[in-house]
């Protein structure tokens, strides 16, 4: 392998999974490989891309999600006040009974 080309176990430490997992996505299509032999080979440039391409798909996802959950009000969570109104004062009696005072 050269610098520029990398075997799957590599491309599976770059991608921090394991080498079923990258020959999976490989075999389906999604990864960049081409199979030499019995093992595949990948350029490292072209997975670099990958990975790039997928952060910025994987963050606009996150970004419509956000805004969409903002703009939706949800109704399940019922408003509460914040304060409650306190219970009127009593009205002590003698004060009125005596009258004004002189």
């Amino acid at each position: 392998m050269t610098d520029e080309t990398i075997n799957a176990e590599q491309c599976a430490e770059l991608l921090h999974c394991t080498e079923q997992r990258v020959e999976e996505l490989t075999r389906t299509g999604e990864l960049p490989g081409m199979k030499f032999g019995r093992g595949w080979i990948y350029v490292k440039a072209d997975l670099l891309a990958y990975i790039a391409d997928r952060a910025r798909k994987e963050a606009e996802e996150r970004r419509q999600d956000l805004n969409a959950r903002k703009t939706v009000p949800r109704l399940d969570i019922p408003i509460r006040p914040r304060r409650q109104t306190p219970p009127p004062l009593p009205v002590p009696a003698k004060a009125f009974a005596q009258g004004p005072r002189p």
